[in-house]
C-alpha cells in the first residue's frame, strides 16, 4: 500500500472498517490552545508530488527544532527512465526555518526489501510564499516535486468523536489548535499497572479513511503505569479550491484508539501493533549491543579528535555485523506475527542511517563545532540507558 510518513510517526492511509455505534464514546468538546509565545511564524511546506493527488503538507521545524519531516512513496516515476538500484522507496523532505527562510533538505531512501541507504539530493532555500521545483529528482527517475512555503492559517478542527478498543487508556481531555496545522492535543491516562510502550490510532475524516498511526517514542515508553501523556494528533486534510488546494480540516473527525501495547509485550486491541513492537525491540537490541561494543573499543583508544578520526570510526561502524549470533525465533506474542527477521532488519537499517547522518554532519561541520569524544561518550550513555529499558 502506498504510504505517507510524517513527523517521525507513521501516518498511513488505510481503509476504514465499520465500527459498531455502541462502541463509540462521547464527543469531547475541545478547548482552545493557549496563544503561542512570540517566535518564528507557524509555517507549512506544501509538497506537490503527484498531479493526480492532493498535495502533502509538512509542519516546519523552528530554528532549534528537529523531527518534523515527511516521507513520500506515491511519487511519479519518469516514463521510460532507468530506476536506480537499489530502487528508491521514499523521498524524505525535512524543512527547517532559520528565522528568515526555510532550508528544505531532500534525500532518497533506497533498498530492495527495506531501507538500506540514504542518498542526499539537495537543500532548497525558500522564503515565505516562494515556490521551487526539485528538478534534481529527475536524475533518480522521479518526476520533480514542487514545494511552497506557506503561512496560511487553516480552520480549527471540530470536536472529535472517540472509539476506544482498550480498557487501559482513558481520554482525559482534548485541546484544539490550527497553527501551523489543524491538530488535537490529547491528554491520555494509562489506567493499568503496566507501562504503555505504544498506542495505535486510526482516524476518520468526513466518514472516509484518514491517517493510521502508531505513537511510540523510539527510545522509551509512551506512558508510565498510572501516568498521563500529551499526544499531538494532526488532522490536516487538503481542500480543493477553484485554483488548486489549501490546507484545511475535516468537518467531522473520529479518533479510534485501536490498541495499547505494553512494555512486557502484552496488548489490548490490534495484535499487529504488538507484533510491530516485538520486531522493533529485537532490531533495537541487535543494533545497540553491536554499536555499544564499538563505542567502548573506540573510547578506550587514544585518538586525535579530528575529522580523520570521525571518518575512521564511520568505516568501522559501516563494517559492523548485527546478525552473526541471531537466529529467527517464533513470536512470543502470537502466530499472527510473521516476518520477524525482516522486521528486525528494517529497524536496524533505520537506526544505522540515523547514525550515519550524524557522523556525516560531524565530518562536514567546521571545527570545533563538535567534540567527537564528548559526542561518543554521550551517545554511549544514551544507548546504555535505551538498551536497559528494552
Amino acid at each position: 500500500m502506498k504510504k505517507l510518513f510524517t513527523m517521525a510517526t507513521l501516518l498511513v492511509a488505510a481503509s476504514w472498517s465499520v465500527v459498531n455505534a455502541q462502541q463509540q464514546g462521547p464527543t469531547l468538546k475541545p478547548s482552545m490552545s493557549a496563544p503561542r509565545a512570540e517566535g518564528p511564524p507557524p509555517l507549512l511546506l506544501e509538497i506537490v508530488f503527484n498531479r493526480e493527488r492532493p498535495p502533502a503538507y509538512s509542519n516546519v521545524n523552528g530554528p532549534t527544532e528537529l523531527g518534523k519531516w515527511m516521507m513520500i512513496s506515491n511519487f511519479v516515476r519518469v516514463p521510460g527512465g532507468t530506476p536506480l538500484s537499489p530502487p528508491v522507496q521514499w523521498v524524505k523532505i525535512e524543512p527547517q526555518f532559520n528565522g528568515e527562510t526555510a532550508a528544505v533538505r531532500v534525500t532518497l531512501l533506497r533498498g530492495v526489501r527495506s531501507t538500506e541507504q540514504e542518498d542526499f539530493v539537495g537543500i532548497y532555500r525558500l522564503g515565505i510564499g516562494e515556490q521551487k521545483k526539485l528538478n534534481e529528482l529527475r536524475a533518480a527517475g522521479i518526476e520533480p516535486f514542487t514545494i511552497t512555503l506557506i503561512d496560511t492559517v487553516p480552520p480549527l478542527p471540530p470536536a472529535p468523536t472517540f472509539v476506544n478498543d482498550t480498557k487501559a487508556i482513558e481520554i482525559v481531555s482534548v485541546r484544539s489548535e490550527n497553527s501551523p496545522s489543524p491538530a488535537y492535543i490529547l491528554t491520555l491516562r494509562n489506567l493499568s499497572d503496566k507501562t504503555v510502550r505504544g498506542l495505535g490510532v486510526d482516524m476518520t475524516f468526513d466518514g472516509g479513511p484518514g491517517p493510521r498511526a502508531f505513537f511510540a517514542p523510539e527510545d522509551r515508553p509512551l506512558i508510565p503505569a498510572g501516568g498521563t501523556v500529551e499526544q499531538y494528533v494532526r488532522t490536516l486534510m487538503p481542500q480543493r479550491t477553484a485554483t488548486g488546494f489549501v490546507p484545511s480540516a475535516a468537518s467531522a473527525v473520529t479518533i479510534h484508539i485501536r490498541s495499547a501495547v505494553f512494555s512486557d509485550l502484552s496488548y489490548e486491541g490490534d495484535v499487529k501493533d504488538a507484533c510491530h513492537v516485538e520486531k522493533t525491540a529485537i532490531g533495537q537490541r541487535l543494533y545497540l549491543k553491536e554499536v555499544l561494543s564499538l563505542l567502548d573499543r573506540q573510547l578506550a583508544e587514544t585518538f586525535a579528535a579530528n575529522g580523520e578520526a570521525v571518518r575512521q570510526f564511520k568505516e568501522k561502524f559501516e563494517a559492523l555485523h548485527y546478525y552473526d549470533d541471531y537466529s529467527e525465533k517464533p513470536s512470543t506474542i502470537s502466530p499472527a506475527c510473521t516476518n520477524m527477521v525482516q522486521g528486525a532488519v528494517n529497524t536496524v537499517n533505520m537506526m544505522k542511517l540515523e547514525m550515519l547522518r550524524d557522523l556525516n554532519q560531524i565530518i562536514t561541520q567546521p571545527r570545533p563545532a563538535v567534540s567527537f569524544r564528548a559526542w561518543m561518550e554521550t551517545r554511549r550513555e544514551n544507548y546504555k540507558a535505551w538498551l536497559a529499558r528494552l
